[in-house]
């Protein structure tokens, strides 16, 4: 009893360091992005009846954990602030790491349990990801619970599956990229049977293993419906995501080796040197569970790597795993052949180097990275409310930011062979010199609007070093066009 005791506090110790650690950089970037405006304006629209909804209009896209934990926050608070939504981003951070222990903890042993998650609090890849009300660290923890469940069902008890289902359910609810789920099974189920184990065939005829995709069909399936009831297609918002890295700067590629290079600052060169001691320890041991996290975390980036363009992003759900494999390097590959107070000394001190370093390479980029647009676009936005009634529309092209900021309801740029039309039917257009996705003919307009316009109240402009966001009135725009 008094060990557990023991290690509960320890567990407790860590959420709570983490918990300080991340919180004081709750605000890091200023203001949302694009994703993080998306997911904030479904969670404020939930929170006002207006359903999974952007400017009124239902949202294919996003699926609901996110969004939902939002509204949950904003509805506790009683608040809107950017800090308020953020809020449940922590809760995320601190169940990633608990769902790590406790993988780690259930196979190994409570202290590879609190390197691991001690591995992935600090692997830069996460810490940045802490501040940023965006779907990876939840989708972290829930896949990687997926995961290790499934390893266990397996290997242990036939009952996990159902573990591993749920908890894919909800990586699914977090984020489409959950349906890697699949290849990742076929391949974990090739590799214990590899094993010869007679049991592990034993489970992969039970009941358990046949009925368990029926807890992930209890969470899916509402959602599955309303996406059917709403856009006529079940899998509607599916075949956007899997189009969204095809489409998005069709310009731009990134070589087939970008994820494998991108892991060494994603997890740190400290993390990285016991994550290879710990594949080490695993393939001499014949490992089973850190052989299965390496190969997750294989078939993840060979997965992601035949999209052209890539993003550090697609990949983060690998960081848990090897955050796995990294503890059983500090724990395992560096065991002594008996246990005392030095040797876990040792690995505290290692632990705190690996701290300080990642925390010297992380803090700056937390505290100083602005969201594109940062500060100019917020006083525009503040302008834009005092000026414009609550009913007005507004053109813009990161129309997602204008709805949160503004509070009003903005629409996207159309074609420019419906430019007009469009004008006719909003009584401002936003005009910014950094968003990435808006169509080629909007920075022309910028041309259009004079210094006389904005001495008459009809336009604004802030600037600074980086960006530029413009307020017109469309019917300025209609006039010159």
């Amino acid at each position: 009893m008094i060990v557990d005791v023991h290690r509960v506090g320890a567990v407790i110790a860590l959420l709570s360091f983490f918990a300080i650690v991340y919180a004081r950089t709750l605000n890091s970037g200023g203001m949302f992005m694009w994703d993080e405006a998306e997911y904030a304006s479904i969670g404020r629209s939930v929170l006002r009846g207006d359903g999974f909804a952007i400017s009124g209009k239902p949202n294919p896209l996003r699926p609901p954990v996110l969004p939902l934990a939002g509204a949950a926050s904003m509805r506790l608070a009683g608040s809107t602030a950017d800090e308020v939504v953020k809020r449940p981003t922590l809760g995320f951070s601190l169940l990633a790491l608990l769902v790590v222990y406790a993988c780690a903890a259930t196979v190994y042993g409570w202290e590879t349990g609190l390197a691991a998650a001690s591995l992935l609090g600090v692997s830069p890849g996460f810490w940045i990801s802490t501040p940023l009300f965006m779907t990876e660290i939840p989708f972290m923890a829930c896949f990687c619970g997926a995961i290790v469940a499934f390893h266990l069902g397996l290997y242990r008890d036939s009952r996990f599956f159902v573990l591993a289902w749920a908890c894919w359910g909800l990586a699914f609810l977090t984020r489409y990229t959950a349906v890697v789920f699949a290849p990742i099974t076929v391949v974990l189920i090739a590799l214990s049977l590899l094993d010869g184990d007679v049991r592990v065939r034993q489970r992969l005829f039970s009941r358990a293993f046949l009925l368990a995709p029926i807890a992930a069909l209890i969470l899916v399936v509402p959602w599955l419906v309303r996406q059917q009831l709403t856009f006529g297609d079940a899998l509607v918002g599916m075949k956007q995501a899997s189009m969204q890295l095809q489409l998005f700067l069709p310009d731009q590629a990134m070589p087939w080796y970008f994820y494998p290079v991108r892991l060494l600052p994603m997890l740190s060169p400290g993390v990285a040197v016991l994550a290879i001691a710990g594949t080490a320890w695993a393939l001499s041991q014949r490992d089973r569970l850190a052989i299965h996290c390496l190969a997750t975390a294989a078939v993840v980036i060979a997965w992601f790597s035949f999209y052209r363009f890539k993003q550090d992003r697609q990949i983060t759900a690998v960081l848990p795993l090897l955050a796995i494999v990294a503890g059983t390097g500090l724990v395992k590959f560096f065991a002594p052949a008996r246990e005392t107070s030095r040797s876990w000394a040792l690995r505290i001190v290692a632990l705190a180097l690996v701290f300080g370093l990642n925390f010297r390479a992380t803090r700056p980029a937390l505290e100083y990275r602005v969201a594109l647009g940062y500060p100019g676009f917020l006083r525009a936005m503040h302008w834009l409310s005092a000026h414009a009634p609550t009913d007005a529309a507004v053109l813009a092209a990161n129309y997602p930011q204008v709805f949160w900021y503004a509070d009003r309801r903005a629409l996207d740029f159309p074609d420019e062979a419906e430019l007009r039309d469009a004008l006719r039917q909003t009584e401002w257009v936003v005009l910014t010199n950094f968003e990435r996705g808006q169509k080629a003919y909007a920075a022309a307009l910028t041309r259009l609007v004079t210094s006389e316009d904005t001495r008459r109240g009809d336009a604004a402009i802030f600037r600074d070093a980086l960006f530029e966001t413009i307020v017109v009135r469309s019917s300025v725009l209609l006039t010159r066009l």
